[in-house]
């Protein structure tokens, strides 16, 4: 059981994954006695690759259905008032939070933050630290096309829309339902797994609304949140560069912002293929309780 003492955690996942690819970490979590939130992405769309080989895991306290999953989501607002909700209702009790976000998932995860940057409400819980697990770490005004350099990454298929170049490249992107698929991604998220283990959680990756990654960001709450950032040094989606740029630019705008920078060897999915080293951090960053 939970201590009453113990913060809550609150996981949101990236592009194309559900809450169910936290399973490894999450498992370890309920043993240590903490409660975990997943978060289900409304912005990931359409049936699995397959039939879905992954069950839900069962420590997983709540997974926000997003029964009205459809393909003309056009910003992250759909995810935010997912996470919102779950936000509202664990501070709601007192509760103490702990936020861990994986590559995309800090984009609307930390715009849901914007109504709780304040002093807490009385009776309210607090947000106590938001853990970055290669993520995208974003200004204000930012958008995570912005952190790409405003090009598609060679990985992603667009589908629905929008008009290729010859090199198959998306050049123009204005049809409301575009929809974004990895087309390698073994090598890309997977690449520390073996083909077996990378198997079940490529058959669940989901289609992505490509429309989230231009909503622009209202706030940057790493900037007075304490926070953690978990640098995975063989990432192939989020490069160990691209990692550590942001970590470089989130110092100059805000110096002593991430003050715990952990680096950790493992590819774009440490939760899954480090998840002891992935659990010590977390217990750390909820203080050890």
């Amino acid at each position: 059981m939970s201590s009453p003492s113990k913060p809550e955690f609150i996981l949101v996942p990236g592009a194309w994954h559900g809450p169910e690819s936290f399973a490894p970490t999450t498992t370890l979590l309920e043993k240590a006695g903490y409660v975990v939130h997943g978060i289900t992405l409304a912005a990931g769309n359409g049936a699995p690759r397959t039939s879905p080989p992954l069950s839900p895991n069962p420590s997983t306290s709540i997974q926000i259905p997003t029964s009205n999953r459809n393909p003309d989501i056009q910003t992250i607002q759909p995810d935010v008032d997912l996470i919102r909700a779950t936000l509202e209702k664990v501070l709601s009790t007192g509760k103490n939070v702990v936020m861990l976000y994986h590559s995309y998932g800090s984009v609307p995860g930390t715009e849901a933050l914007a109504p709780y940057l304040s002093a807490p409400k009385p009776g309210y819980g607090k947000v106590l630290r938001l853990v970055f697990c290669t993520a995208f770490v974003l200004p204000e005004g930012g958008s995570l096309i912005a952190a790409l350099n405003n090009e598609p990454l060679p990985w992603f298929k667009i589908t629905k829309g929008g008009e290729l170049g010859k090199s198959g490249v998306l050049m123009r992107c204005d049809v409301k339902d575009d929809l974004v698929e990895p087309t390698t991604p073994q090598q890309i998220f997977y690449n520390d797994l073996s083909s077996t283990a990378a198997a079940p959680y490529i058959s669940a990756l989901k289609p992505h609304s490509y429309r989230t990654f231009f909503s622009q960001l209202t706030v940057a709450p790493w900037k007075t949140i304490p926070s953690t950032y978990i640098i995975c040094t063989q990432d192939n989606a989020i490069p160990l560069p691209a990692q550590e740029g942001m970590l470089a630019m989130a110092g100059q705008m805000a110096p002593g912002s991430f003050d715990v920078v952990e680096r950790v060897e493992a590819g774009h999915s440490a939760f899954i293929s480090r998840p002891e080293v992935v659990v010590g951090i977390l217990v750390g960053a909820a203080g050890g309780e």
